[in-house]
């Protein structure tokens, strides 16, 4: 994942690093234990459900659960 501002938690399932304030594990799209204000950066995109702001790496929206496909093209 790239380096984003504000703090990190860790994915109690999957060990992977997310940015704090996400619902769901952006890598395994499990729940997280703790909802709190998220990160923004400008290596981002938006979730085609919710309209969350994403980051490139993030396989599942961490704030509605919806998988996301990566482009291809970055």
């Amino acid at each position: 994942m790239p380096k984003l501002r504000g703090m990190m938690m860790k994915c109690n399932n999957c060990g992977s690093e997310n940015p704090e304030g996400q619902k769901f594990c952006g890598d395994c799209g499990k729940e997280m234990a703790v909802a709190t204000a998220a990160a923004d950066d400008d290596s981002m995109r938006k979730c085609s459900s919710c309209g969350r702001t994403l980051t490139m790496e993030t396989n599942v929206c961490p704030y509605c659960g919806r998988w996301v496909k990566r482009s291809m093209f970055g």
